[in-house]
């Protein structure tokens, strides 16, 4: 990353994969609703299935720079769940505004519902998630899929940034 991240960030995203690891396991053998989130400000840093293989548990992170033209940047974690058998799931996302000197502005949490669609204005064979909150934020977001390792951030209108390299989401594996 061209961003250097300072060590309060990193620490803090070490105690909430350990806060959601814990959560998840726990979920797992509960009697909570399928796909339900747990609470505000977990996260997890895992591609795979959950302990009972009926769930795929996605994450990606990446820093998109702001639309403000200065130096700044948003600090993107999204995490998205869903059965097997299905295209459509969860979602939660963390976005932390980051400020040139590298200091974390304001955080916002949201979580919703994720939704597998089809096609783009530019792309009619292109792969999106659409991820419409429940809490935490108003507006929507669409990921384009663009491989199986990252998703680019489209515009308001679904559209492909001029430069896809700046809004690109990468796969964020945990480590066993």
């Amino acid at each position: 990353m061209l961003f250097k991240k300072n060590q309060y960030t990193i620490d803090m995203k070490k105690i909430v994969f350990t806060l959601f690891a814990t959560a998840a396991l726990l979920a797992c053998q509960s009697n909570n609703k399928q796909g339900e989130i747990i609470g505000e400000g977990e996260a997890v840093e895992m591609v795979g299935t959950d302990s009972t293989g009926m769930v795929d548990v996605f994450a990606y992170e990446g820093m998109i720079p702001t639309s403000s033209g200065k130096k700044d940047s948003i600090d993107y974690l999204v995490i998205i769940t869903q059965q097997i058998d299905s295209v459509n799931g969860v979602y939660q996302m963390t976005t932390t505004y980051i400020t040139a000197d590298n200091n974390n502005g304001k955080t916002i949490n949201s979580k919703g519902k994720k939704f597998a669609q089809q096609g783009t204005p530019k792309n009619k064979m292109a792969k999106v998630y659409k991820l419409v909150p429940d809490s935490g934020s108003n507006q929507t977001v669409n990921l384009w899929v663009e491989s199986d390792t990252t998703v680019v951030l489209l515009d308001d209108q679904m559209n492909a940034p001029a430069k896809p390299e700046n809004y690109r989401l990468k796969a964020v594996h945990h480590k066993k």
